[in-house]
Protein backbone atom coordinates (compact mmCIF):
# COMPACT_ATOMS: atom_id res chain seq x y z
CA UNK A 1 0.00 0.00 0.00
CA UNK A 2 1.51 3.42 -1.03
CA UNK A 3 1.49 6.39 1.82
CA UNK A 4 -0.97 8.39 -0.27
CA UNK A 5 -3.98 5.45 0.27
CA UNK A 6 -3.38 6.13 3.90
CA UNK A 7 -2.54 9.99 3.92
CA UNK A 8 -0.82 12.54 6.09
CA UNK A 9 -3.06 11.87 9.45
CA UNK A 10 -2.51 8.02 9.40
CA UNK A 11 0.82 7.96 8.33
CA UNK A 12 1.96 10.08 11.38
CA UNK A 13 -0.59 7.57 13.98
CA UNK A 14 1.71 5.32 12.65
CA UNK A 15 4.62 7.07 13.29
CA UNK A 16 4.26 7.68 16.92
CA UNK A 17 2.89 3.71 17.28
CA UNK A 18 6.42 2.77 15.64
CA UNK A 19 7.72 5.03 18.64
CA UNK A 20 5.36 3.87 21.46
CA UNK A 21 4.29 7.27 22.24
CA UNK A 22 1.66 9.41 22.35
CA UNK A 23 1.60 12.16 19.71
CA UNK A 24 1.60 15.88 21.01
CA UNK A 25 -0.40 16.62 18.07
CA UNK A 26 0.95 20.49 17.86
CA UNK A 27 2.71 22.21 15.23
CA UNK A 28 5.96 22.66 17.48
CA UNK A 29 7.10 21.07 20.34
CA UNK A 30 7.07 22.00 24.01
CA UNK A 31 10.09 21.37 25.76
CA UNK A 32 10.24 22.54 29.58
CA UNK A 33 12.12 24.94 31.34
CA UNK A 34 10.16 25.00 34.72
CA UNK A 35 9.27 28.61 34.40
CA UNK A 36 9.10 28.34 30.22
CA UNK A 37 8.93 26.82 27.65
CA UNK A 38 11.08 26.56 24.66
CA UNK A 39 9.47 26.07 21.22
CA UNK A 40 10.54 23.88 18.44
CA UNK A 41 9.07 24.42 15.28
CA UNK A 42 10.46 22.69 12.17
CA UNK A 43 9.46 23.02 8.63
CA UNK A 44 10.81 21.60 4.77
CA UNK A 45 9.55 23.40 1.32
CA UNK A 46 10.87 21.73 -1.46
CA UNK A 47 11.86 22.54 -5.39
CA UNK A 48 8.88 21.52 -7.65
CA UNK A 49 6.53 21.13 -4.87
CA UNK A 50 6.63 24.30 -2.96
CA UNK A 51 8.39 26.56 -4.90
CA UNK A 52 10.32 26.52 -8.59
CA UNK A 53 13.94 27.62 -9.14
CA UNK A 54 13.06 30.21 -11.61
CA UNK A 55 11.13 31.65 -8.71
CA UNK A 56 12.96 34.89 -6.82
CA UNK A 57 15.15 33.25 -4.67
CA UNK A 58 14.92 35.86 -1.88
CA UNK A 59 11.29 35.40 -1.83
CA UNK A 60 11.83 31.99 -0.92
CA UNK A 61 14.49 32.44 2.02
CA UNK A 62 11.79 34.82 3.24
CA UNK A 63 8.57 32.58 2.70
CA UNK A 64 11.18 29.50 4.50
CA UNK A 65 11.55 32.01 7.58
CA UNK A 66 7.60 33.21 7.83
CA UNK A 67 6.10 29.96 7.70
CA UNK A 68 8.64 28.65 10.40
CA UNK A 69 8.01 32.06 12.93
CA UNK A 70 4.30 31.44 11.82
CA UNK A 71 4.34 28.09 14.27
CA UNK A 72 6.12 30.09 16.86
CA UNK A 73 3.31 32.85 17.01
CA UNK A 74 0.20 30.23 17.11
CA UNK A 75 1.56 29.26 20.37
CA UNK A 76 2.15 33.09 21.81
CA UNK A 77 5.53 32.59 21.32
CA UNK A 78 9.04 35.02 20.31
CA UNK A 79 11.41 33.66 17.70
CA UNK A 80 15.30 33.49 19.14
CA UNK A 81 17.33 31.63 16.78
CA UNK A 82 16.92 29.77 13.63
CA UNK A 83 18.87 26.96 11.83
CA UNK A 84 18.33 25.70 8.12
CA UNK A 85 19.62 22.76 6.32
CA UNK A 86 20.45 23.14 2.70
CA UNK A 87 20.23 20.77 0.23
CA UNK A 88 21.20 22.04 -3.51
CA UNK A 89 22.34 20.14 -6.57
CA UNK A 90 25.56 21.05 -7.65
CA UNK A 91 24.89 22.37 -10.71
CA UNK A 92 23.15 25.49 -8.68
CA UNK A 93 24.35 29.01 -9.63
CA UNK A 94 26.03 30.33 -6.84
CA UNK A 95 24.04 33.49 -7.09
CA UNK A 96 20.57 31.68 -6.62
CA UNK A 97 22.25 30.20 -2.95
CA UNK A 98 23.21 33.79 -2.14
CA UNK A 99 20.10 35.82 -2.75
CA UNK A 100 18.30 32.60 -0.76
CA UNK A 101 20.47 33.51 2.48
CA UNK A 102 20.21 37.14 2.04
CA UNK A 103 15.78 36.66 1.75
CA UNK A 104 16.41 34.53 5.27
CA UNK A 105 19.03 36.89 7.04
CA UNK A 106 16.59 39.91 5.79
CA UNK A 107 13.55 38.13 6.87
CA UNK A 108 15.00 36.82 10.38
CA UNK A 109 16.30 40.74 10.41
CA UNK A 110 12.85 41.78 10.50
CA UNK A 111 12.20 39.68 13.43
CA UNK A 112 14.65 40.10 16.01
CA UNK A 113 15.59 36.32 15.20
CA UNK A 114 19.35 35.02 15.01
CA UNK A 115 20.86 32.78 12.11
CA UNK A 116 22.75 29.93 14.34
CA UNK A 117 23.31 28.30 11.00
CA UNK A 118 22.69 24.87 10.12
CA UNK A 119 23.56 21.76 8.03
CA UNK A 120 25.01 21.96 3.60
CA UNK A 121 24.11 19.25 1.67
CA UNK A 122 24.02 17.97 -2.04
CA UNK A 123 20.86 16.95 -3.61
CA UNK A 124 19.51 16.19 -6.64
CA UNK A 125 17.00 18.96 -5.99
CA UNK A 126 16.72 21.63 -3.80
CA UNK A 127 15.25 21.23 -0.42
CA UNK A 128 15.30 23.68 2.34
CA UNK A 129 14.57 22.75 6.07
CA UNK A 130 13.97 25.36 8.91
CA UNK A 131 14.32 24.61 12.61
CA UNK A 132 13.62 28.09 15.14
CA UNK A 133 13.84 28.00 18.48
CA UNK A 134 11.46 30.09 20.56
CA UNK A 135 10.05 30.32 24.37
CA UNK A 136 7.20 31.53 26.10
CA UNK A 137 6.11 31.92 29.44
CA UNK A 138 4.36 28.89 31.29
CA UNK A 139 0.63 29.56 30.94
CA UNK A 140 0.75 31.87 28.74
CA UNK A 141 1.06 29.38 25.98
CA UNK A 142 -1.47 28.57 22.98
CA UNK A 143 -2.46 24.96 22.25
CA UNK A 144 -4.73 23.38 19.76
CA UNK A 145 -6.76 22.22 22.32
CA UNK A 146 -8.48 24.16 25.14
CA UNK A 147 -11.58 25.08 23.09
CA UNK A 148 -15.11 25.00 25.35
CA UNK A 149 -18.69 25.26 24.27
CA UNK A 150 -19.69 28.68 23.97
CA UNK A 151 -16.30 30.21 22.98
CA UNK A 152 -16.10 32.10 19.43
CA UNK A 153 -14.40 31.40 16.63
CA UNK A 154 -12.01 34.06 15.16
CA UNK A 155 -9.32 34.74 12.57
CA UNK A 156 -6.54 37.24 12.89
CA UNK A 157 -7.53 38.32 9.21
CA UNK A 158 -9.71 38.00 6.36
CA UNK A 159 -8.36 35.68 3.98
CA UNK A 160 -8.51 34.86 0.06
CA UNK A 161 -5.42 36.39 -1.58
CA UNK A 162 -3.01 33.39 -1.20
CA UNK A 163 -5.66 30.78 -1.77
CA UNK A 164 -6.28 32.43 -4.91
CA UNK A 165 -2.70 32.63 -6.15
CA UNK A 166 -2.09 28.94 -5.29
CA UNK A 167 -5.52 27.95 -7.65
CA UNK A 168 -4.82 30.25 -10.36
CA UNK A 169 -1.32 29.32 -10.58
CA UNK A 170 -2.52 26.00 -11.42
CA UNK A 171 -5.05 27.55 -14.10
CA UNK A 172 -1.79 28.59 -15.59
CA UNK A 173 -0.86 32.06 -14.27
CA UNK A 174 2.85 31.54 -13.48
CA UNK A 175 3.38 35.33 -12.02
CA UNK A 176 1.19 34.14 -9.08
CA UNK A 177 4.36 33.17 -7.12
CA UNK A 178 4.64 35.69 -5.60
CA UNK A 179 1.27 36.12 -3.94
CA UNK A 180 2.21 32.14 -3.08
CA UNK A 181 5.31 33.46 -0.83
CA UNK A 182 4.42 36.60 0.40
CA UNK A 183 2.90 35.51 3.42
CA UNK A 184 3.19 37.61 7.15
CA UNK A 185 3.49 35.49 10.01
CA UNK A 186 1.44 37.14 12.97
CA UNK A 187 4.52 37.54 15.48
CA UNK A 188 2.59 41.48 15.74
CA UNK A 189 -0.48 40.02 17.71
CA UNK A 190 1.59 39.24 20.47
CA UNK A 191 0.78 41.78 22.67
CA UNK A 192 -2.83 42.30 22.09
CA UNK A 193 -3.79 38.35 21.74
CA UNK A 194 -1.36 37.50 25.21
CA UNK A 195 -3.93 40.17 26.99
CA UNK A 196 -6.80 38.03 25.70
CA UNK A 197 -8.43 34.78 27.17
CA UNK A 198 -7.28 32.85 23.86
CA UNK A 199 -8.58 28.96 25.02
CA UNK A 200 -7.47 27.25 21.47
CA UNK A 201 -4.43 28.49 18.65
CA UNK A 202 -3.50 26.76 15.23
CA UNK A 203 -2.20 29.12 12.05
CA UNK A 204 -4.67 28.38 8.63
CA UNK A 205 -1.39 26.66 6.72
CA UNK A 206 -3.51 24.22 5.10
CA UNK A 207 -7.11 25.39 4.97
CA UNK A 208 -9.74 26.49 7.39
CA UNK A 209 -11.83 22.95 7.01
CA UNK A 210 -8.68 21.14 8.32
CA UNK A 211 -7.42 23.92 10.79
CA UNK A 212 -11.10 24.11 12.53
CA UNK A 213 -11.18 19.98 12.32
CA UNK A 214 -8.22 19.77 14.27
CA UNK A 215 -9.25 22.34 16.84
CA UNK A 216 -12.57 20.29 17.17
CA UNK A 217 -10.50 17.35 17.38
CA UNK A 218 -8.13 18.03 19.82
CA UNK A 219 -10.66 20.03 22.45
CA UNK A 220 -13.70 17.63 21.48
CA UNK A 221 -15.68 20.03 20.43
CA UNK A 222 -18.02 20.70 17.43
CA UNK A 223 -17.19 23.83 15.69
CA UNK A 224 -19.58 25.91 13.49
CA UNK A 225 -18.77 27.88 10.87
CA UNK A 226 -21.37 31.09 10.75
CA UNK A 227 -19.70 34.04 8.50
CA UNK A 228 -17.87 33.45 4.99
CA UNK A 229 -14.27 35.12 6.48
CA UNK A 230 -12.92 34.56 2.74
CA UNK A 231 -12.85 38.64 1.41
CA UNK A 232 -15.09 39.03 -2.09
CA UNK A 233 -15.53 35.53 -2.53
CA UNK A 234 -17.38 35.49 -6.00
CA UNK A 235 -19.27 32.37 -5.68
CA UNK A 236 -20.06 29.39 -2.65
CA UNK A 237 -17.74 26.99 -4.90
CA UNK A 238 -14.63 29.71 -4.80
CA UNK A 239 -16.11 29.88 -0.85
CA UNK A 240 -15.25 26.36 -0.70
CA UNK A 241 -12.32 26.00 -2.81
CA UNK A 242 -10.16 28.97 -0.50
CA UNK A 243 -11.65 27.08 3.10
CA UNK A 244 -10.07 24.06 1.30
CA UNK A 245 -6.49 25.92 0.06
CA UNK A 246 -5.23 27.48 2.79
CA UNK A 247 -2.10 28.90 2.81
CA UNK A 248 -2.90 32.23 3.99
CA UNK A 249 -1.17 31.49 7.89
CA UNK A 250 -3.92 33.74 9.53
CA UNK A 251 -4.21 32.54 12.92
CA UNK A 252 -7.36 30.63 14.25
CA UNK A 253 -8.12 30.71 17.32
CA UNK A 254 -11.56 30.50 19.75
CA UNK A 255 -12.26 33.00 23.03
CA UNK A 256 -15.08 33.02 25.40
CA UNK A 257 -15.01 36.78 25.28
CA UNK A 258 -16.37 38.76 22.48
CA UNK A 259 -12.86 40.05 20.55
CA UNK A 260 -12.98 43.45 18.04
CA UNK A 261 -10.87 43.98 15.60
CA UNK A 262 -11.00 40.28 14.46
CA UNK A 263 -13.44 38.32 12.11
CA UNK A 264 -15.70 36.20 13.32
CA UNK A 265 -15.36 32.67 12.24
CA UNK A 266 -17.96 31.07 14.15
CA UNK A 267 -19.10 29.17 17.68
CA UNK A 268 -17.76 26.32 19.79
CA UNK A 269 -20.65 23.83 20.26
CA UNK A 270 -21.24 20.85 22.16
CA UNK A 271 -20.42 17.93 20.07
CA UNK A 272 -17.84 16.84 17.34
CA UNK A 273 -16.47 17.92 14.37
CA UNK A 274 -17.64 21.12 12.28
CA UNK A 275 -20.36 22.13 10.52
CA UNK A 276 -20.03 24.75 7.30
CA UNK A 277 -21.86 27.91 6.87
CA UNK A 278 -24.82 25.69 4.69
CA UNK A 279 -25.10 23.16 7.20
CA UNK A 280 -23.11 20.08 5.85
CA UNK A 281 -21.29 18.60 8.78
CA UNK A 282 -18.64 15.94 7.49
CA UNK A 283 -16.80 18.17 5.35
CA UNK A 284 -13.39 17.22 4.29
CA UNK A 285 -10.51 18.01 6.13
CA UNK A 286 -8.86 19.96 3.75
CA UNK A 287 -5.13 20.24 2.17
CA UNK A 288 -3.26 16.60 2.72
CA UNK A 289 0.39 16.13 1.58
CA UNK A 290 -0.17 12.87 0.17
CA UNK A 291 -3.65 12.75 -1.05
CA UNK A 292 -4.26 16.29 -2.28
CA UNK A 293 -4.58 16.34 -5.87
CA UNK A 294 -2.10 19.47 -6.17
CA UNK A 295 1.00 20.86 -4.32
CA UNK A 296 1.51 24.02 -3.21
CA UNK A 297 3.45 24.97 -6.40
CA UNK A 298 3.37 22.55 -9.14
CA UNK A 299 5.98 22.16 -11.96
CA UNK A 300 3.42 20.47 -14.24
CA UNK A 301 0.37 22.88 -14.95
Amino acid sequence: MEIKDIGERKLIDKIWKIFEEKNEDEDVHFFDLGKRYMLLAMDTINEGFHFEKWWDPKLVGKFLVDINLSDIASKNGKPLEMMVSFSFPRTLDEKWAEQLVMGIRDELGRFDTKFSGGDLKESKKISLTGLVLGEVKKGKEFRRSGAKPGDFVYISSTIGKNERAILDYHKGERGKFREILEINPRLDLHNSLSKSRVTSCIDNSDGVYKSLNILSSMSRVKIKIEHDISKDSRSEKERVSIFSTGGDYELLFTSPDRLMGYPLVGRVLKGKGIADLNGKSGIATGYDHFRSNFGRSPKNL
